[in-house]
């Protein structure tokens, strides 16, 4: 399959054209023309996941985090020169999908998360550049639970605004954790790479069986068992 259907099949499957992100979503490293046998997953465009997706025979990377944010490139070099150069040297091209991998609610990073914690009765909360992109349900016990993935901490002031007993989120800076105090907000940090790898496998999942092309999640090394539980 060529690498333009697959891309557009990604910004139907997650309406990625509508979201206003930091990310530049969409191809962000394009590669000779040839059909795409295999993609591979990972939540971040680095250096050791392309040379690992390369070594897995795949054509095509799929990520949470790339590589253009902003207002683009400005220079390739340093760090992103070292992924462009491995990326051009195994000709793998590179999509990135940001917000819309976040917020998506069949596939997305945090009602996968919710889902994973057995939440019920989701509903979108949480909005972060004009976007909302997280969520909130209700465990069997009765506890309302907010999630919102990554480095989301800011939040937890807005959970307990909205009647959350407890709030999850990756990581959290020190002010962010004393304001969530602040508010008697309960807040669980369970690791940021740990709770962005829902929605990316998620989303392999669905274009196997939707393209039916081999897809695999590399995960990042030493986080292969990456445990997200609540307390």
């Amino acid at each position: 399959m060529k690498l333009n259907k697959i891309a557009e099949w990604i910004d139907k499957m997650l309406d990625v054209k509508s979201f206003s992100d930091v990310s530049n979503n969409g191809i962000q490293i394009a590669r000779s023309d040839g059909d795409i046998s295999k993609v591979a997953f990972g939540v971040d465009a680095s250096v050791a996941f392309i040379e690992a997706a390369a070594a897995t025979g795949a054509q095509l990377a799929v990520v949470h985090h790339g590589i253009s944010w902003g207002g683009g490139i400005a220079r390739i070099a340093d760090g992103v020169y070292n992924v462009v150069s491995a990326a051009v040297r195994h000709d793998i091209a590179l999509y990135a999908v940001h917000l819309p991998l976040d917020a998506n609610h069949a596939h997305g990073n945090n009602y996968e998360l919710a889902r994973h914690f057995g939440l019920r009765n989701l509903r979108p909360a949480f909005v972060y550049h004009g976007e909302t992109i997280g969520c909130i349900g209700t465990l069997p016990d009765g506890r309302k639970v907010g999630v919102c993935s990554g480095g989301a901490g800011e939040f937890a002031t807005d959970a307990k605004r909205l009647g959350c007993d407890l709030y999850v989120t990756g990581e959290a800076s020190w002010g962010e954790v004393i304001a969530a105090e602040n508010v008697g907000m309960k807040m669980v940090c369970t690791g940021h790479y740990a709770t962005e790898t829902f929605g990316i496998k998620a989303l392999a999942k669905a274009m196997k069986k939707a393209l039916r092309v081999e897809t695999e999640f590399i995960p990042r090394p030493g986080q292969e068992n990456t445990d997200v539980r609540l307390p």
